[in-house]
């Protein structure tokens, strides 16, 4: 019973939240927090421009994200993957792997990040277009 009221409230809360995003533009409105670590130091960390990313993606503008956080679209291409996954398996009696189990993937997934966050604080073209625009 609890687990169910989890699930509901975690779900509505989920739906707030992209109601939200869908009708304020984050660059525009005081609603959505700023970046604690751009504030202090004026570099960018790998979740700046996320809001706004994700506010692009509502209105299907993938110009608009890949501006804001191009990270933003392999992670929900991963995602994606993995809730979809275990359905394909067993609809097409198929044997996919996950690989979020496989003993490199969260290493090579924090290598990842960690590239992205130092070239898009890189001054000079062409790590400029990783910055949030």
């Amino acid at each position: 019973m609890t687990k169910k009221i989890v699930q509901i409230g975690l779900s509505i809360f989920i739906l707030v939240l992209v109601v939200l995003f869908f009708v304020a533009d984050p660059s525009k409105s005081v609603l959505f927090p700023r970046c604690v670590f751009n504030s202090l130091t004026g570099y960018y960390c790998p979740g700046c421009g996320s809001q706004r990313a994700i506010h692009s993606l509502l209105h299907f503008n993938l110009a608009g994200v890949v501006q804001n956080n191009f990270l933003l679209l392999p992670a929900i291409v991963l995602i994606i993957y993995h809730y979809s996954r275990a359905l394909l398996n067993r609809k097409f009696n198929w044997n996919f792997p996950n690989i979020f189990y496989f003993k490199k993937t969260p290493w090579i997934i924090l290598a990842v990040i960690i590239l992205f966050w130092i070239l898009r604080n890189v001054p000079y073209y062409p790590f400029l277009i990783l910055a949030p625009h």
